[in-house]
């Protein structure tokens, strides 16, 4: 093992050489945000690492600590040191807010775990996954713009206050702005966001929206949970097929909304891929014997969905096969 400083190189003394696990029995542990089933793209994430970790013979357990919870920075603190004192080869975070949860990553890196995270913490870790969320904004954006007017009224909702929908809606602002809509809301003010970031939120934003605007021509829920509440607040105030949509994620839902022409598109960001990538991160420490120093990776950019291609999508449960997941340690 390459022992270097414990900067944000990410690097510590592992308990054992680089690539020591390969062929033997590996377990990791990936710290999970929320309940199974109340957001499908982020099970879908977790089986794309958990296909991809099982192809290398690595098994994946889960502590689940639902963001919604208040708190969830305690229960991600302590999840890794449980993870930590079962002795676990490696560990995942999902990072929310880039300065948690830092002591408890660095309590793993002490005892030679080396810590792996999807979107990048400003603590060290021993690589880190990041997604283009700005650009995926700017590009939805541009997208509308194709199908709407310059200077067409249109609104946004917003999403939770963890880093990459933060930056996945900066970036539809940008897009708008620089598209010449007129912007009517702002989706950083409470009022306007899914803070739940489930269907049921994206609904009561979205009504909330609806109370306070009329006569929109578009509309930007920022990922597909929104778009699916949305659709049901359309429908309830009879305003379905007012405006033109375009949302986030690509999932199975959305793309059947956009089929029947309730939405416009969804972008797909291929999340099994991006969950597979973390594995392969995992693969190339624990099993190859990489030295990461820290890096960050770029997920890759996906692809719109609208209704010329939606005849080529894949569903998430026919990209990597669903198993069920083993919540728990012992």
């Amino acid at each position: 093992m390459k022992a270097g400083s414990p900067g944000q190189s990410g690097w510590t003394a592992h308990r054992y050489p680089l690539g020591s696990k390969a062929g033997d029995e590996v377990r990791i542990l990936y710290v999970n945000v929320m309940e199974y089933g109340a957001h499908p793209g982020l099970d879908a994430l977790a089986h794309g690492l958990d296909h991809r970790l099982q192809q290398s013979g690595i098994e994946l357990r889960t502590l689940t600590v639902d963001v919604r919870r208040p708190d969830w920075i305690e229960g991600q603190d302590q999840a890794i040191r449980r993870g930590i004192q079962a002795g676990v080869d490696g560990i995942i975070v999902y990072v929310l807010d880039p300065l948690q949860p830092a002591e408890a990553v660095e309590a793993a890196r002490q005892q030679g775990i080396p810590v792996f995270s999807f979107e990048r913490p400003r603590f060290p870790v021993a690589a880190s996954l990041v997604y283009p969320n700005f650009n995926h904004g700017v590009y939805m954006a541009e997208y509308l713009a194709s199908l709407l007017p310059v200077g067409a009224r249109l609104a946004i909702i917003g999403g939770p206050e963890v880093i990459d929908d933060i930056e996945l809606v900066t970036g539809i602002v940008h897009g708008v702005r620089q598209s010449g809509f007129t912007l009517v809301n702002d989706p950083f003010e409470e009022r306007y966001r899914n803070l739940q970031d489930v269907a049921a939120g994206g609904r009561e934003a979205a009504q909330r929206l609806l109370a306070d605007f009329t006569d929109l021509a578009g509309l930007i829920p920022f990922n597909d949970e929104t778009l699916l509440g949305t659709l049901d607040a359309l429908e309830a105030a009879d305003r379905s097929g007012e405006m033109k949509m375009v949302s986030r994620n690509g999932s199975p839902k959305a793309v059947e909304a956009v089929r029947a022409g309730r939405s416009h598109g969804t972008w797909d960001i291929e999340i099994t891929n991006i969950g597979a990538a973390v594995g392969d991160l995992v693969v190339r420490v624990l099993v190859d014997g990489e030295d990461l120093h820290g890096e960050s990776f770029i997920a890759g950019l996906g692809r719109l969905i609208t209704q010329e291609n939606a005849h080529t999508y894949k569903p998430w449960t026919e990209r990597v096969p669903h198993t069920p997941l083993r919540e728990g340690l012992e």
